[in-house]
């Protein structure tokens, strides 16, 4: 509104508000005259910013977000916009989690500061359109890659992506290969110098005998290698269906306890304490054989006159199974370990134990399947391995398949 317009209005509202207080009854006349005053106030204090851009002249109010720093803020990968001055402009939900952020907190803020890392920066500055991998504080891997924009305020976008998963897969296949070319070496290779051996001919009947027990011997540990990681296989990738039932926790113990014995030495023993514990929901016959391996290494690092105890005690919502043994212990640094595949730990490779170091992977994956957890617990003396199973509620289904 013109400035000659504007005096007009007011002056109009002003004598308004003048007869208003002469012609209406009192109580009617002053809340008119407020009302045209306010008008007449709020017209005369505008501002010369605000008049011109009511003419159509001038900067907006605020300025909207272009539309590509819209359609980021919307993606579900990792990216980053960034200004000249290499602060977030935009930047995706995921880019921000990568970081322990959010989007809107990341806006504004410098990569720096939002990464906590120098090295995204020093690829944002360099936009060379090229992956390179940085290796965080929390030893994640992130690959990222920076280029030259011209969106807005944009003039850099950096998109990122987590590689720590599979760079652990990666780590987990070559070490799976050569493990299992390690431990498939030795029963090879003794099975095939026993055979050139029999072939070549043995005169001495007692020799040949022990030969060709021996030459059994290994191919059967061949095969129970094999069969193993066949059975793992299938538990990892859930071709194998778990049928879920109630089961009391110390039948478990006493038919775990009673299949394992027969293989325990002379003088070793295996204590089932009495339990209380209450039912659980489990596949039977699996949670039989996640017992029978960790009664299977407790036996074999145990001492001639050890001895192996189980126990079953409720944990909260859970019963919590324990198996003890008297043997050398695992080292703290190796607990978090032991679980894996072809465990190469000082417990693992003692000699003469024998094991072919997948019992404990399967039955990890065996727990994990009834959503329970295990782990090697601390100890004095000896090895303390525990695994919790879901309590058997009232009401539950029976013979429900697990997935």
């Amino acid at each position: 509104m013109r400035p000659l317009r504007l005096a007009a209005v007011v002056g109009a509202l002003v004598a308004g508000a003048a007869v208003a207080a002469v012609v209406l009854p009192a109580p009617v006349s002053v809340l008119t005259v407020l009302a045209l005053a306010a008008i007449a106030m709020a017209l005369a204090r505008r501002s010369p910013a605000r008049a011109a851009r009511e003419r159509g002249a001038g900067p907006p109010a605020t300025r909207p977000a272009p539309a590509v720093e819209a359609v980021v803020e919307q993606l579900g990968t990792p990216v980053f916009l960034l200004d000249d001055l290499f602060a977030v402009v935009a930047a995706s939900e995921p880019a921000a989690q990568l970081f322990g952020t959010t989007a809107a907190e990341a806006r504004s803020r410098s990569l720096i500061r939002v990464t906590r890392d120098h090295h995204f920066l020093q690829v944002a500055r360099e936009a060379a359109g090229r992956p390179q991998d940085v290796t965080i504080e929390d030893g994640r891997v992130i690959r990222a890659v920076a280029r030259r924009v011209s969106a807005g305020q944009a003039r850099t976008v950096l998109t990122l992506e987590d590689l720590t998963e599979l760079r652990a897969a990666q780590r987990a296949r070559t070490d799976l290969v050569a493990n299992v070319s390690h431990e498939l070496r030795t029963p090879i290779a003794a099975a095939r110098a026993l055979a050139e051996t029999l072939e070549g001919g043995v005169s001495d009947e007692a020799r040949r005998e022990r030969f060709h027990r021996q030459l059994t011997a290994e191919v059967e540990r061949l095969g129970r290698i094999v069969d193993r990681l066949l059975r793992l296989s299938r538990i990892e990738s859930a071709d194998e269906p778990f049928t879920i039932e109630r089961v009391a926790a110390g039948e478990l113990l006493a038919t775990a306890a009673a299949r394992i014995a027969p293989i325990a030495g002379p003088e070793q023993r295996i204590v089932v304490v009495p339990t209380e514990a209450p039912d659980v929901r489990a596949d039977r016959e699996r949670v039989l054989e996640v017992l029978a391996n960790l009664l299977d290494n407790a036996l074999r690092f145990s001492p001639p006159a050890g001895t192996v105890t189980l126990s079953a005690v409720l944990d909260d919502r859970e019963v919590r199974f324990e198996v003890r043994d008297e043997g050398p212990g695992i080292l703290p640094s190796d607990r978090p370990r032991v679980f894996e595949r072809f465990y190469t730990g000082d417990r693992a490779r003692t000699p003469g134990t024998g094991g072919s170091g997948l019992g404990l992977a399967i039955a990890r994956h065996i727990v994990g399947r009834h959503r329970g957890r295990i782990w090697a617990a601390p100890s004095e003396r000896g090895a303390v391995i525990r695994f919790t199973l879901p309590l058997a509620l009232d009401g539950e289904r029976e013979g429900e398949r697990a997935r």
